[in-house]
């Protein structure tokens, strides 16, 4: 195996790692999957499993609207937080992040936007 190829999989490893924990350690929630494509300047991140379980409460009793105000203040504190595991692993400055989540499929997707340094990876 090539030292790209190696290099590769250790980033993947650490960034899925690292994201992994920063949800568990600040919601008590174990994501499901963690998953994410690299293209020149960008990165696309998806989160599989992210609704918690006052979510889950909230949306079968009926409450959406609670539920979808709950996961948006989830967002707003683990974007700020995934951002900077990527700009950590990466090595890299983050000029741009976009997320959103679906309660409905359990998802969140991110997109990092970044100078590349091509000899980064």
């Amino acid at each position: 195996m090539n030292k790209k190829v190696i290099r590769t999989k250790e980033i993947e490893n650490l960034l899925s790692q690292k994201i992994r924990d920063a949800y568990q350690d600040r919601l008590e929630h174990k994501l499901d999957k963690v998953s994410y494509k690299l293209f020149d300047h960008t990165l696309v991140v998806m989160l599989e499993g992210i609704t918690t379980s006052p979510e889950k409460v909230l949306r079968n009793n009926d409450r959406i609207y609670l539920a979808n105000q709950v996961r948006e203040v989830i967002d707003n504190v683990m974007q700020s937080q995934i951002q900077e595991i990527i700009e950590e692993v990466f090595d890299i400055k983050v000029v741009d992040f976009l997320s959103d989540t679906t309660i409905d499929n359990n998802l969140t997707g991110a997109i990092a936007i970044f100078e590349f340094k091509p000899n980064s990876i």
